[in-house]
């Protein structure tokens, strides 16, 4: 996270149009959060669109090719790992070559959105259901998810890969970035799936034909995470704005409220 250190008097305005001013002329925020908890919500960071589905999709296996299951050990509330045919594994990921295997590139569906091509992924979250004496939904953070081209199905020693892979997209945005997305298990049960995540295709570029996706989820409850590709019927997600701007007409809007109520009183 940036930090702005400021001396003397400054007005809430300027500090306001400063910052907003700040994100808009580099393009991007040190770090976002995206909430996709809502029903039906959507929203993008560093260009990939994150779209909760709430019809009832089917998602068991035998319906999507699974790629990758994490699960979290024991008591631990953070899972992490990545897809590949190499044994033993590294992190947290499923041992079974049916749910954490290699990918090829060719096997992840290309879709239109608003005019724009992407490679799509589908993601199941198995959280805990929402009971009376907890009413809400528990939430998982998905805090690091990236995306690697390499030149073989059986690649280890993340994230260099010992030179055989390169990275072509990270959620994070900028060298100081630390962003996250917020998201729920509305889905329940591993049958259906809860997200779609899109990745611009004109990042998918080069000779290498395998992909490896790692991710980090936080806030785990129980149950397993698993991305997986497969066509999808849902219509696509809409046009929403960067939340990287939301943040800095958030900032500019508050510093403007702020400072009508100081003329007022």
């Amino acid at each position: 996270m940036k930090e702005l250190v400021t001396s003397g008097k400054i007005s809430l305005f300027t500090l306001g149009c400063t910052l907003l001013l700040s994100t808009i002329g580099t393009g991007k925020a040190s770090a976002v959060q995206l909430d996709v908890t809502a029903e039906g919500a959507s929203g993008t960071v560093n260009g990939a669109i994150f779209q909760q589905i709430s019809d009832d999709n089917p998602a068991g296996t035998g319906v999507i090719n699974s790629f990758l299951r994490l699960q979290s050990p024991g008591n631990e509330t953070t899972e992490e790992g990545y897809n590949t045919d190499f044994r033993p594994l590294e992190f947290d990921e499923n041992n079974s070559p049916q749910f954490t295997r290699s990918l090829l590139l060719s096997d992840v569906p290309v879709v239109n959105i608003n005019g724009t091509n992407y490679r799509q992924f589908i993601l199941d979250i198995n959280e805990p259901n929402a009971t009376n004496p907890n009413p809400d939904l528990p939430k998982i953070t998905l805090d690091m998810f990236q995306i690697f081209l390499g030149n073989a199905g059986d690649l280890t020693n993340y994230p260099t890969f010992n030179g055989d892979a390169t990275k072509i997209f990270d959620l994070d945005i900028g060298a100081d970035g630390d962003s996250s997305v917020l998201m729920q298990d509305r889905n329940p049960g591993s049958g259906r799936y809860d997200y779609l995540i899109s990745v611009a295709d004109s990042l998918f570029q080069g000779s290498n034909e395998y992909v490896y996706l790692y991710s980090k989820f936080t806030g785990a409850q129980g149950g397993f995470e698993e991305f997986a590709t497969g066509e999808s019927e849902n219509q696509p997600p809409t046009s929403v704005p960067e939340p990287e701007t939301w943040v800095g007409m958030g900032l500019v809007a508050g510093a403007m409220a702020l400072l009508r109520r100081r003329k007022a009183s």
